[in-house]
């Protein structure tokens, strides 16, 4: 498998990965094309997918800092699903000292309570903040969600720190 970093709409793959985007994630989590274009622009924002014999296995949407990556999206194509391919992407993803962060649904029905179990096992710890993502989208509610981080719990104050730059930076791509 190999990783490609997508920089513009002209790039490889593009239109392939914003089509397994737009399938995997609520409309409401999900950045408007014009949106995403902008967002390509910010240095942190790496916008990836991952092919194996040439065909798209998956996407990994991030931003990272000096301080921490943040998983934004991270789906693997619908047929794929179920033959590794999301463990063995993320135990590649999740190798330096910086925290790693994502977020999931509070584990109250079986497909949450099942995404939790997944990341567990690689390492991901579910955090005791209370998080909130506004909607990526006008006329859609925002929801709760929990934050995972890798194979280490967060101090309140790295917490704060990553809401704020969610906040501000991740968040200003949206409606």
């Amino acid at each position: 498998m190999r990783s490609i970093r997508i920089t513009s709409k002209d790039s490889l793959f593009f239109d392939e990965a914003m089509e397994l985007y737009k399938t995997s994630f609520p409309k409401f989590e999900q950045r408007k094309i014009e949106h995403h274009l902008e967002a390509l622009e910010h240095e942190d924002y790496n916008c990836t997918i991952i092919c194996e014999d040439n065909k798209l296995v998956g996407l990994l949407f991030y931003w990272e800092t000096d301080k921490y990556r943040y998983i934004e999206h991270f789906a693997i194509h619908r047929g794929l699903r179920g033959q590794n391919y999301g463990s063995k992407i993320l135990k590649e993803f999740c190798t330096d000292d910086k925290t790693l962060l994502l977020e999931i649904d509070p584990p109250e029905d079986h497909i949450s309570k099942k995404r939790l179990s997944f990341y567990s096992k690689l390492g991901f710890r579910m955090q005791d903040f209370d998080h909130f993502q506004p909607s990526y989208r006008e006329g859609h509610e925002g929801n709760k969600l929990k934050i995972l981080s890798f194979n280490k719990d967060m101090t309140d104050k790295e917490y704060d720190e990553f809401n704020r730059y969610f906040n501000k930076t991740v968040m200003q791509y949206t409606e």
